[in-house]
């Protein structure tokens, strides 16, 4: 039973007043509403057009068992971990009292985020131009157009037509390939005038979606995560039937290979796209209990995001499938690459095309719309309590516009090579801000006490399987940041390093510049260890709580009697009877205690029974 649960005083207690606000009870914790919202919330910050395709084996070998492993052990634990502290705290800014060195991380992290909104506005962009596309009748990638490439053109229809005779035709000269080197390789005036006015769009609209009340952006969140979900679901059955059988079922087991070479380091990089480890993460805008059971939203959240990155890769596995039956795939193949000229041209093969092409894109416009909008939102938030005298919309106004004037700029006028860069740095980066924001708060606030925090907070121990995974995170992380400065070490491409390194160097100046600040002002002060402790403020908002989490111990929770009677309870010493203590004066009274004589006469049974029943009833 949760600490705080025995002693509340709902007269008392301020901290509480925005959950009563909210329609929240204690007991809510173990309640199913409030982890619903946290998957809806958390579903919509792991989209990103890198995580649409998982397991398919296209452009890069992720395998199932390698990617579970890292996912229960990193992705879970660091979600588990920064969603608790979010909660406990009822903060988003807990930096500047769970550890100082915190800040200067938190703003490195609001500055991989920054970015990562960006490239999210564009793949939104993207999806809203094609989802357009596909409406017509024959849209801009199943035709040939005229192009400056002085290349030669085969249009979908007539790539079904040399099927039909079983020519092979060369992925480079279809019309989809053509067409996608037209739209995002050799952009003449016409697009990047149109992709400016689309981009526009995106970002009005993306303010609107994040000034609503946050009760309405969670119903929003809801909405869409039902549809991506049930669609996906609904999809993958439709052209499971419409495949061969054989086709299909070796499509699938394709997936399950286990022989095939891996990568651990493209596995850590959807990990921490759909964990958000070393991004701004999951925040619930005050809408959820404080009281979540936040591990099981996690392995739930968890459950549902495997099955259906699971579903989208078969789905993809069975469209690339139909097409290389006929059509030569000698490029390489990345993400963006897949989603807007790969998978529009693998949909011509099957009937009711156009329901997969609008499933696609429809589900990357509502995943990427939800994640734009929540990551705006919290980062206004995040920036709202630095300048609390600015309201909230006009943070949100100021980010959308910044947004805008660097979007186009950033994901159209950047070169193919400097982009892939870019993003390149920010996988980077992302594991050694993860890793140092666990490392403070495994190795300097310490694991032992974050786990009585969370048994003080919702009363339970958090198993050896989560301390282990939390005491040896940052080694891991810190090991996949290492391996990945390498690999970029041992690239030949010039311009992808130097953009890279980039913004590797402009993240970690970032971080480096306001921490050392930091600690110049505690060096000032003459409180230099105080940099590596802990505040007093640090725990729940109200001060009798934290007041409580300070004379907070396990072994005053659970004892046991010299006759073996266990009692967890702090309420009761081990002969029965109420502890002389500040916080349990007047919960037992002498007429209370008359009575139990009468109840035990009366029922002819041992006083040690009446006495457990009793606690067991006060403790319900």
């Amino acid at each position: 039973m949760p600490y705080h649960q025995a002693t509340i005083d709902n007269n008392s207690s301020s901290s509480l007043s925005s959950v009563k606000n909210s329609k929240f009870y204690i007991i809510d914790h173990f309640k199913w509403k409030s982890i619903k919202k946290f998957i809806y919330i958390a579903h919509a910050v792991s989209f990103s057009a890198s995580n649409y395709d998982i397991f398919s084996r296209i452009y890069e070998n992720v395998r199932i068992l390698d990617f579970l492993i890292c996912e229960i052990t990193i992705g879970m634990t660091y979600m588990c971990m920064d969603c608790f502290i979010k909660q406990y705290t009822r903060k988003i800014d807990f930096n500047s009292t769970l550890n100082p060195l915190l800040k200067g991380i938190t703003y490195g992290i609001l500055l991989q985020s920054a970015l990562w909104t960006l490239l999210h506005s564009s793949d939104l962009a993207d999806s809203v131009c094609f989802l357009a596309a596909s409406l017509k009748s024959s849209p801009s990638w199943s035709k040939c157009q005229k192009t400056d490439l002085n290349m030669s053109c085969v249009s979908s229809r007539d790539v079904l037509l040399r099927c039909s005779n079983k020519d092979f035709t060369s992925f480079n000269n279809t019309s989809a390939h053509i067409n996608y080197l037209k739209s995002f390789m050799h952009q003449d005036k016409y697009i990047i005038t149109t992709r400016f006015f689309v981009t526009a769009l995106v970002w009005i609209f993306n303010f609107f979606y994040s000034t609503v009340p946050d009760e309405t952006l969670i119903k929003i969140l809801k909405l869409t995560f039902l549809w991506r979900f049930y669609s996906t679901i609904t999809v993958l059955v439709l052209i499971i039937f419409a495949f061969s059988n054989i086709k299909s079922l070796s499509a699938i087991a394709n997936i399950f290979e286990v022989n095939t070479p891996t990568s651990f380091t493209a596995s850590m990089d959807h990990i921490a796209y759909a964990f958000n480890i070393g991004l701004i993460g999951v925040y619930d805008f005050g809408t959820m209990s404080p009281y979540t059971m936040i591990d099981n939203a996690v392995v739930i959240f968890t459950v549902i995001f495997t099955i259906s990155a699971f579903a989208r890769s078969v789905i993809v596995k069975i469209l690339y499938t139909a097409m290389t039956t006929c059509v030569k795939v000698n490029i390489s193949i990345t993400p963006h690459n897949l989603l807007f000229a790969v998978l529009p041209l693998s949909t011509d093969f099957f009937y009711a095309h156009k329901l997969y092409v609008i499933y696609i894109y429809l589900n990357t416009l509502l995943g990427a719309e939800a994640s734009l909008a929540t990551l705006t939102l919290t980062m206004s938030k995040l920036i709202h309590s630095e300048f609390r005298s600015v309201k909230n919309i006009y943070i949100v106004g100021v980010l959308c516009f910044i947004g805008f004037s660097f979007s186009v700029p950033v994901t159209s006028l950047l070169s193919y090579h400097k982009m892939q860069g870019v993003i390149y740095g920010l996988n980077v980066t992302v594991l050694y801000l993860g890793g140092f924001k666990v490392a403070i708060v495994m190795w300097i606030y310490g694991v032992q006490r974050f786990s009585t925090d969370i048994r003080f907070w919702l009363g339970f121990n958090p198993t050896k399987f989560w301390r282990i995974c939390w005491s040896f995170m940052p080694v891991v992380l810190f090991t996949c940041f290492g391996t990945r400065v390498y690999i970029l070490t041992q690239m030949r491409d010039l311009t992808m390093v130097a953009s890279a390194a980039a913004w590797i160097s402009l993240s970690l100046l970032t971080v480096l510049i306001i921490q050392l600040r930091t600690a110049s002002q505690y060096i000032v002060s003459g409180n230099l260890a105080n940099v590596l402790s802990c505040s007093k403020k640090y725990g729940p908002p109200d001060p009798v709580y934290r007041k409580r989490r300070r004379n907070f111990t396990e072994t005053l929770r659970i004892r046991r009697c010299a006759h073996s009677c266990k009692v967890i309870d702090d309420m009761l010493d081990c002969n029965h009877l109420p502890i002389t203590s500040k916080y349990t004066t007047g919960l037992y009274s002498e007429s209370s205690s008359m009575q139990k004589i009468y109840e035990a006469g009366t029922s002819k049974q041992p006083i040690a029974t009446i006495e457990s029943q009793h606690s067991g009833n006060y403790r319900q």
